[in-house]
């Protein structure tokens, strides 16, 4: 998404929210973004017991943050983040949300309708795929074009 989608859309000075739980198949591509488009990066915490902080992630989000790519659960910690909460609390804001739902597929039922967001990304290794395997869903162009025109009422 970051070479596709968010590259297309991201600016200078524009802000990609990632959680500090991230796997770094999720990372890399927007520090790529970063360095090429002049993004910032902003990272949303957790707690000292790995907990997600929902208001902490809610409180990053401005009206320079074009993109949330969050891990529906953690490689590392296990933390399942809310990712319909997250989903709902950017959507409000017309920000298109990516999930990188490899970790979670595996071990949580995911219903990428019900979670709503605008991309779920499986990679294959994370999720115990063969290399160089992995899946993307997209949420409908009508729903990315509705995000669009939220985007565009906040810049005015």
């Amino acid at each position: 998404m970051a070479y596709t989608f968010a590259r297309e859309r991201i600016k200078p000075g524009d802000e990609i929210v990632l959680s500090i739980m991230e796997h770094h198949s999720n990372i890399v591509p927007w520090h790529f973004l970063r360095e090429r488009q002049g993004a910032v990066i902003r990272w949303a915490p957790v707690d000292d017991e790995g907990n997600f902080l929902i208001d902490e992630f809610e409180r990053l989000l401005t009206d320079r943050t074009k993109m949330v790519a969050i891990a529906h659960m953690s490689n590392m910690l296990g933390t399942v983040v809310p990712v319909k909460e997250v989903v709902r609390i950017a959507h409000e804001r017309g920000i298109p949300v990516l999930v990188d739902g490899a970790q979670g597929a595996v071990h949580l039922d995911v219903d990428v309708a019900d979670i709503d967001c605008d991309f779920l990304r499986l990679h294959g290794p994370q999720a115990l795929w063969p290399v160089r395997q992995s899946a993307c869903c997209m949420a409908s162009y009508a729903h990315l074009a509705a995000i669009a025109a939220v985007q565009r009422r906040r810049a005015r």
